[in-house]
């Protein structure tokens, strides 16, 4: 249940928390919401128990006429971002809950902007997944109710941030959600349900079209399940003036739902958590709900490729040679190697009907990446400049970090095979990630713009942020949202 967050123009009659922000280490100017012996107690903390650095809290509490009263000082730097304001307000989320606080109150002190991304963080730190407890589940969610003289701008610009926010939380939903509740077609039917009055125009092609039309490298992945492969796409228009020559950005996900690995399987320790191999498409589809719910005026197509890597008398083996949606054959040197693969099919589709001017594909895709980037940062690979300098430039502002690494013609060559045209892993141990990303540049067509980003270390986090909870991270939502508003 996450927080309530609510502007208000003046203090609230009651309340049990009053936050003291604390820009530049400086009171605020508006003290009238502040008790004598509380401001009385700050100036000696500010000496004693308070450093004032970006997003420390220092809490106290006082008997204001027969009630307890909590104060949490904040510290705010003078030059901080909207990113350093969400982070505080995560940092202040944190702060609330381990005093068992309900209701609370920050004095103004904020700019509209800043106000808003304070709150935001304090709503993205928020997230709790409780859909499958039966005991202990919370009663009532914290709100936070922020100063301002502009309550109504405020409240439109935390609008525009809550709705991203809100894809962020339906990414994390998708990701924790168990593999038996969650698989391809139950899956497909969450996400027509989540599009659905958005005006996003969304598509579901079984297994039995995607065999009719020859995708076999998705089809070879999942035929194994019982629960058969789906292609979701997507198209939204939100601009204001249509031009029939303007080509659309076009997003890529990879949604493997459950992978033990096929054949080469994985151990069982590995398999842990790989209900999250499908965080790339979680990120798609929230990326393109946030960009209809704020009704950005961009031009936008998707496509989300889903399966599960299982093991049957049918499934595909090591040294199957798979032709793919695209003519292209592929040879299988490892069925672990599966999500290029989803990819490579859902690629060729989204280029072949809406001839995009730039792709983006997404996966949870190698182990690799995590041994060059660790868990934090997620690699960006492209044939283009800008288009990855965009994505690695936008951490800055939306706290998903990216970090460029190679893919060259090197790494091509590491697929050649002697009896298909590429293999679907490359020979060497060494720069797996690479690989992977020159695997999939076989299938861009046109020189068009692609970037690939790999966020397997980055999609499920084994402790919590400043803005969110240790599990799944919605990782990808938001800065695929900024890149397709900017781009």
């Amino acid at each position: 249940m996450p927080a309530t967050i609510q502007f208000t123009k003046s203090k609230p009659a009651k309340t049990s928390c009053i936050i003291v922000p604390m820009v530049g280490g400086k009171l605020p100017k508006s003290k009238g919401d502040i008790a004598s012996a509380a401001l009385k107690y700050m100036k000696s903390a500010l000496d004693e128990q308070f450093d004032g650095k970006n997003g420390s809290c220092h809490s106290f509490s006082i008997e204001e006429k027969g009630a307890i009263i909590w104060y949490v000082m904040a510290g705010i730097d003078k030059t901080a971002t909207s990113l350093d304001l969400e982070k505080v307000g995560g940092k202040l989320y944190d702060a609330l809950k381990a005093l068992k606080i309900k209701t609370a109150f920050c004095v103004d002190a904020f700019t509209v902007g800043d106000a808003a991304a304070l709150a935001n963080g304090a709503y993205l730190k928020s997230y709790d997944f409780t859909e499958y407890k039966t005991k202990d589940k919370p009663k009532k969610a914290l709100t936070l109710k922020i100063g301002t003289a502009y309550k109504a701008n405020a409240d439109k610009v935390f609008s525009t941030l809550k709705n991203i926010s809100d894809s962020v939380f339906q990414a994390r939903d998708y990701v924790t959600t168990p593999p038996n509740d969650l698989y391809p077609s139950s899956y497909a039917a969450m996400i027509k349900k989540f599009m659905k009055g958005t005006g996003v125009k969304t598509t579901v092609l079984d297994e039995k079209k995607l065999i009719k039309m020859g995708a076999g490298a998705l089809m070879a992945v999942g035929k194994a399940s019982v629960n058969q492969p789906r292609l979701v796409i997507f198209e939204y228009d939100g601009r204001k003036k249509k031009v029939k020559s303007e080509k659309p950005l076009a997003l890529v996900g990879k949604g493997v739902t459950y992978d033990t690995g096929g054949y080469s399987l994985k151990p069982s320790k590995s398999m842990e958590t790989m209900k999250m191999d499908m965080g790339g498409s979680a990120a798609v589809v929230g990326a393109i709900r946030a960009l209809a719910a704020n009704k950005a005026e961009v031009y936008v197509v998707g496509a989300v490729a889903l399966a599960e890597n299982m093991i049957a008398g049918n499934a595909y083996r090591v040294d199957d040679v798979l032709t793919s949606l695209s003519g292209q054959t592929i040879e299988v040197l490892n069925t672990d190697a599966e999500g290029r693969l989803c990819l490579a099919d859902a690629l060729t589709y989204i280029q072949d009907k809406f001839d995009p001017r730039a792709v983006v594909d997404v996966a949870t895709l190698t182990g690799a990446v995590m041994g060059a980037l660790g868990l934090d940062i997620a690699g960006v690979f492209s044939n283009d400049t800008k288009l990855s300098k965009s994505f690695v430039d936008n951490g800055e502002t939306t706290g998903d970090d990216f970090w460029a690494l190679p893919v060259n013609d090197a790494f091509s060559k590491q697929l050649e095979s002697p009896i298909a045209d590429m293999r679907n892993l490359g020979l060497t141990p060494y720069a797996g990630a690479s690989t992977a990303a020159a695997f999939l540049q076989n299938f861009i067509t046109n020189d068009r713009a692609w970037a690939h980003l790999d966020i397997a270390g980055t999609a499920w986090r084994q402790s919590a942020s400043d803005l969110c909870p240790k599990g799944a991270s919605g990782f990808g939502v938001r800065s695929l949202y900024h890149w397709a508003v900017t781009y």
